[in-house]
């Protein structure tokens, strides 16, 4: 569980995050400019002591962030600890991959590269649109390679795949993106506050999901 209590170490809060390292950078840049006027050697502890302010920057931020009120203590240490079953052969199906719908997706996914490196071609030549594929094209079989395999995973589990049944506290939106607000679910277990971000609407409850050295979440009602 220690993975998913830590898959967002500071909750969706990325914005006071890099506004505080901008603080960080903007006092080393000013540091580092006083010191070459009228110095001329040294530069090694300039540089340990700017990974130190970043590292001490990030600290402060999780620290605040992560910050527990009485309320939150309260739910933790009333909360009780999950209760893993052996995951049923019956729902293990929901994780079956189409096989005709993923090369369909691939397909459309690489069509979407093409269509784009011939637009590139029209405005930058030939040599720009090599190039763009050249970038493109390795990095999204990587992603889709590792998709696949992770996906086969789980879809070829054995029977010592566990689960365990979680009511979510409540749900809270973040920032906003291309895509809209990002949607985070908070719930709590007796080592801590877990939030996980979603992309669809924030279930009420959730499985969790272990099999060998992975763990996985998912809607519940997805399983119902």
């Amino acid at each position: 569980m220690k993975r998913l209590k830590y898959r967002h170490l500071f909750y969706g809060k990325s914005i006071p995050v890099m506004f505080s390292l901008f603080g960080a950078f903007f006092v080393i840049t000013l540091v580092i400019g006083l010191y070459a006027i009228t110095n001329e050697s040294g530069y090694i502890y300039l540089l340990i002591g700017s990974i130190a302010l970043i590292l001490l920057t990030l600290a402060v931020d999780y620290a605040v962030i992560h910050r527990l009120n009485p309320d939150e203590k309260e739910k933790i240490a009333e909360a009780s600890p999950p209760e893993w079953k052996k995951f049923p052969d019956r729902l293990k199906k929901k994780f079956r991959i189409d096989k005709k719908d993923s090369l369909i997706s691939t397909a459309v996914v690489i069509g979407i590269e093409l269509i784009i490196a011939f637009f590139v071609m029209l405005s930058d030549g030939v040599q720009a649109m090599l190039v763009s594929l050249a970038i493109l094209l390795p990095v999204t079989l990587i992603c889709l390679a590792v998709y696949a395999v992770w996906e086969h995973i789980w879809a070829n589990m054995d029977n010592s795949a566990i689960y365990t049944r979680i009511e979510v506290d409540h749900s809270f939106e973040g920032e906003m993106t291309r895509g809209g607000r990002r949607k985070f679910i908070v719930f709590y277990l007796p080592d801590g506050k877990y939030v996980l971000e979603t992309y669809g609407y924030p279930p009420k409850n959730i499985i969790v999901i272990k099999y060998k050295h992975f763990i996985r979440w998912e809607d519940a009602n997805r399983f119902i």
